[in-house]
């Protein structure tokens, strides 16, 4: 009796755990996983939000004149560059992109500044000003960022790191809580009388169906992050000589700068190559990775460190788990091969393995679908524990005769803003990139402005009609909006078709809001109850 009756005190205290920690930031963990879904997409977004470059391309497979032709346009376009990036072209990314950094200004940032090359005519193209829909999502899911301003990323980071420590402990509690997980797993009962267990049943199944999915991807984002939420145990081994630790997680045995960098020489016009050094330098990679579609070249970068200008070439990420591909690093002006950057100690593979299944950049077309169609789940389950919530509170307060309380009420505004207003704001975010006016300066700030104001929008609708009618609504409207986009903004067919599918889902689930016949309302429904009277069948 006493063991028994410990573990259910462990259960209760497991389930009160279970309920709070995923309420607190359930609504951000939502918008999280969202996102995190989309960003699967990143490029195909990214594409789509610089329609400029649709009818070009595909490019050619990269070599030595493509790269001397970029190397003479840019020279063009920018002779003050201090680094420069190619990023070839591949099945994802259709075009090839250079990218630039000049010589800042007194008292300012060097800029980036990013152009397509035409596959054609070898010419530079500047497409629209654009943040990108995928590069947003993908970095809203980690720090929450605007597009020029980088002065909370710190901050934003540390509060998903918070959202995301929150999802591990509910998924550890969330497990010891149920005692029939597996029978639970196979119990969904949509039709139930009682609304409550219709809901239970959802979150049971939604949660243990792909468990594993779950653990994996909060564990790793929390991994990703990890010296900037345990620095101490960094600064117990290496000292003064942090550096030394990112160095050797990169495989890099150079205390070398990190992308961009232009140290010495700063001010002084970087060399040009030419064909015939670019010809010896992609011969010498050959010899290192052999000609194949597993290694395959992905980048080529010409910059300053530590007094002298080097050429780095990265191999395509597609053919491994791990995170970060092999790069070899040559003197630009002898073309002397100077090291192989890998990561071959144990920890660093470790590390680079969960980073790379957190970012999946290994997957083809299915296994991204699948991993796109798990993260909705994830989002599923997320949603119905919030509900859930709500439910369970009102159905008490039904039995008590009780007027609906402050508190219920701000979470049933904030399940409405946080579910269905986050598409809505997305659709927002998909018409701003291709209405606002090309000439508008911070054009890419503008985008996420709208982004930004049609979610707070949301959240004002959402507190002034917190049932039935708002979740109808807010779902009704972002699926009229995916539907726009999908008939009358031109863009490649799957894309198309995927926004069609969002309008129709979301179209549906705004029907299934609305009043259904035998379906049971009381005089003042709340956002959650309603919805769940909605799907009780007819």
């Amino acid at each position: 009796m006493r063991a028994d009756g410990a573990r259910e005190g462990l259960r209760q205290a497991m389930a009160w755990l279970h309920t709070w920690v995923g309420l607190l930031l359930g609504w951000l963990l939502f918008a999280i996983f969202l996102t995190g879904s989309l960003a699967f997409f990143k490029h195909e977004l990214n594409h789509w939000s610089r329609p400029e470059l649709l009818g070009h391309g595909p490019a050619a497979p990269l070599d030595a004149a493509q790269l001397a032709q970029a190397e003479a346009r840019l020279h063009e376009a920018a002779p003050g560059a201090q680094s420069w990036r190619l990023t070839a072209a591949d099945e994802r990314r259709p075009l090839v992109q250079l990218g630039w950094r000049e010589a800042a200004a007194a008292g300012q940032r060097a800029r980036l500044e990013q152009r397509w090359l035409d596959p054609a005519s070898g010419q530079l193209l500047k497409p629209r000003e654009s943040f990108g829909i995928g590069e947003f999502f993908y970095r809203f899911h980690f720090e929450l960022r605007s597009a020029q301003q980088s002065r909370w990323i710190t901050e934003g980071r540390w509060l998903v790191g918070l959202a995301t420590l929150f999802m591990f402990v509910a998924l550890i509690s969330g497990v010891i809580t149920h005692r029939r997980i597996f029978k639970d797993f196979f119990t969904f009962r949509p039709r139930a009388k009682a609304a409550q267990r219709a809901w239970l049943d959802a979150h049971n199944v939604s949660g243990v169906l792909v468990l594993p999915f779950y653990f994996l991807i909060t564990f790793s984002g929390l991994m990703i992050m990890h010296t900037l939420y345990m620095p101490a145990g960094i600064a117990a081994v290496y000292g003064l000589k942090g550096g030394s630790y990112f160095n050797e997680l990169a495989g890099d045995p150079l205390p070398r700068g990190r992308g961009f960098n232009a140290a010495a020489g700063e001010g002084q016009a970087l060399p040009r190559l030419g064909q015939a050094r670019w010809e010896a330098l992609l011969a010498e990679v050959r010899r290192e990775w052999p000609a194949g579609p597993r290694s395959r070249i992905e980048g080529v970068a010409l910059l300053r460190e530590g007094g002298q200008t080097l050429v780095e070439f990265s191999r395509h990420e597609g053919d491994r788990l791990q995170y970060r591909s092999p790069r070899l690093i040559f003197e630009a002006e002898s073309g002397r091969r100077l090291h192989l950057a890998d990561t071959a100690a144990p920890a660093a593979r470790t590390y680079g393995v969960l980073y790379g299944l957190h970012m999946a950049r290994f997957a083809d077309w299915p296994l991204r679908w699948l991993l796109f169609g798990l993260g909705l789940l994830g989002c599923a389950m997320i949603a119905t524990g919030l509900l859930l919530w709500s439910v369970k509170r009102a159905a008490e307060d039904d039995r008590r005769g009780l007027a609906r309380p402050l508190g219920r009420r701000l979470v049933d505004t904030l399940n409405l803003a946080a579910i269905a207003g986050l598409p809505l704001a997305m659709a927002a975010l998909f018409y701003a990139n291709r209405l606002l006016p090309l000439d508008l300066a911070q054009r890419p700030d503008a985008e996420l402005q709208v982004f930004y104001a049609a979610w707070g929008l949301s959240l004002l609708l959402a507190a002034a009609w917190p049932g039935r009618r708002g979740w109808r609504a807010l779902f009704g409207l972002a699926g009229l909006g995916f539907a726009g986009l999908a008939l009358l903004l031109a863009g490649p067919w799957p894309m198309q078709l995927a926004l069609g599918v969002a309008a129709l889902v979301l179209l549906g689930l705004a029907w299934r809001c609305g009043p259904r016949r035998g379906a049971v309302s009381s005089p003042a429904p709340t956002a959650s109850a309603s919805l769940v009277t909605a799907g009780q069948g007819d």
